[in-house]
């Protein structure tokens, strides 16, 4: 049966009318916009009156209305309402109403509060109603200090609040009530006119959820304030009790809130591979409610979503979470500048079954995941290998095994060896080649390196394209066996100097390599400024160091 979808332009007055009895759904994000952005909606219409230089008296004349975007709701032909994309500028609008309200003579206030609040009635014994309801967390706070009638007099910088959204909303309302005084009373009297005649939004409506979210991520190419885990989110919640269901909603926004929503997204793409082993066929939100089957609600969210959530942190802060572990930082440290994710849900999985030889299981990943970067495997083959180690480890085969996925074969140890003893420069992606060398000036240092550094680049100690007669043609007849090999490569903190890099091997040193007390920020860029000069000879000399150094921290003997 095809979905009915209903698409209209309309005034403001029509969307706060008796037509529309707007409620936010479990799955939206609680309010979030700060004075910067309340400010500019205030600004935007302010301009907008100047431009046009509209009064009360000409109101009507005006000709080009103010847009202020789409709303999508899930509606049916009843009032009621569910807000799915457009629920931030509702309620800023309502709180600037409720300020203007607040502001204005009781012939405005009154009129004013018709766009706020549905009257009932006392002969029908009907209450009113309020057109838009927030979150159940925060609608109480709502309705007090901005829906009801002179609620806004009551609020202070000092109202206790309960949630970041509440602080939001006592913040805006107080800015609107603060930016009034600075305002001609003209302007003031002429600004709900405009508010309920002039500005005008797209109503997008569609009985039907999925359908009202598939128009949503069409229409908002601004970047989705809805995720897909927001829509999981509704359906997780929804098989809980209702009795429950604050509880649990609690426990997923404190995660959420803890991640971010990108990170959040991001854990359940890794919590998709982990239930499912295998590479992911579909959208995630098709393939988590085939994995939702399987579970409760309150199941998924204790079960899963909650240690996997802990771990994926752990993951994350692991500077903080495995102190006194200096073996498990270093290596992490290095994962984390792998240049994909894959080897997360692996990482994931493995703390979830054991708590012990984690900084072993992590080497042996970076391990995994290094020599892969330098051997260019792509997307689909990692999804393939990770996903095997991940079976195995659900099998309880040990990742230690000389027979586990997780250990690189005799070939693949061969094939690493013959990159690094390559062109390094030329043949690796920037990541890949970058990540060599970071790893290597790690196992030069001394301590616990970090590299926080907002530019690191990789130069050549013998130039690529040397003058001719200079100190570098003359000690190196045949440039191109050398010049890529990863012993003629150091790194920099500074950008590339075209110039300096031709520098005869003395000068780049005490300037370009920014000696200070004869070391680098780098100990593998210390390593050559120490040397005396530069000859194929100490350059195949760095270079066997180099190869060695890798070959016996990922074992590939």
């Amino acid at each position: 049966m095809r979905t009915t979808l209903n698409a209209q332009e309309m005034p403001l007055h029509k969307i706060f009318s008796d037509d529309f009895l707007f409620t936010i759904p479990s799955v939206q994000r609680p309010y979030s916009w700060t004075i910067e952005q309340a400010g500019e909606l205030l600004d935007d219409l302010l301009e907008f009156i100047e431009h046009h230089g509209i009064t009360e008296k000409n109101i009507e004349q005006i000709p080009e209305p103010y847009f202020l975007g789409s709303i999508v709701l899930v509606k049916g032909e009843k009032p009621e309402a569910e807000i799915l994309d457009g629920q931030q500028r509702l309620t800023t609008l309502t709180i600037l109403l409720s300020a203007l309200r607040s502001y204005l003579p009781s012939e405005y206030a009154d009129e004013i509060d018709d766009l706020i609040v549905q009257k009932g009635s006392r002969i029908r014994k009907i209450e009113d109603t309020y057109r838009l309801q927030l979150r159940k967390k925060d609608n109480p706070f709502f309705r007090k200090y901005i829906q009801e009638r002179e609620g806004i007099t009551k609020l202070t910088d000092k109202t206790e609040v309960k949630t970041d959204s509440q602080a939001l909303i006592r913040n805006n309302a107080l800015y609107y009530l603060e930016r009034f005084n600075d305002l001609d009373e003209s302007i003031l009297t002429t600004l709900p006119s405009v508010i309920a005649t002039l500005c005008y939004m797209v109503v997008v409506s569609t009985p039907n959820f999925d359908s009202a979210f598939r128009i949503f991520t069409v229409l908002n190419d601004r970047g989705l304030d809805l995720m897909v885990t927001d829509i999981l989110k509704a359906k997780i919640i929804g098989k809980i009790s209702e009795d429950e269901q604050e509880i649990y909603t609690e426990k997923w926004e404190d995660i959420e809130s803890s991640l971010g929503r990108e990170q959040f997204n991001e854990l359940f793409s890794h919590i998709r591979m982990i239930l499912q082993k295998r590479k992911g066929a579909g959208n995630l939100k098709d393939e988590y409610e085939s994995i939702l089957e399987n579970f409760s609600g309150k199941k998924f969210i204790d079960e899963v979503l909650v240690p996997y959530s802990d771990i994926y942190m752990k993951i994350k802060n692991y500077r903080t979470e495995f102190a006194g572990d200096e073996e498990a930082i270093k290596i992490l440290e290095f994962l984390n500048r792998i240049d994909n994710v894959d080897w997360i849900p692996v990482a994931m999985y493995y703390m979830f079954l054991n708590d012990e030889k984690i900084s072993e299981f992590l080497k042996c990943l970076e391990r995994f995941a290094a020599s892969h970067i330098i051997l260019r495997k792509n997307f689909n083959w990692r999804q393939s290998k990770y996903s095997t180690i991940l079976r195995e480890l659900e099998q309880g085969k040990s990742p230690f095994s000389e027979d586990s996925t997780l250990n690189l074969t005799k070939e693949e140890k061969k094939e690493v060896i013959e990159a690094l003893n390559g062109d390094v420069y030329k043949k690796l992606k920037d990541a890949a080649k970058r990540y060599v060398l970071l790893r290597l000036d790690s196992l030069l240092s001394k301590g616990q390196p970090y590299y926080n550094y907002s530019v690191v680049t990789i130069e050549h100690i013998l130039p690529q394209n040397p003058p001719k007669g200079s100190e570098w043609t003359k000690n190196f007849p045949n440039i191109e066996q050398y010049v890529h090999k990863l012993g003629n490569l150091v790194l920099l903190t500074v950008k590339k100097n075209s110039r300096a890099k031709n520098f005869d091997f003395q000068r780049k040193k005490s300037t370009y390599f920014q000696l200070k007390d004869g070391i680098s920020t780098f100990a593998l860029t210390t390593q050559v400024i120490r040397e005396k000069e530069w000859t194929p000879e100490v350059l195949e000399r760095r270079q066997k160091l180099l190869v060695n150094l890798l070959i016996k921290e990922w074992r590939l003997e």
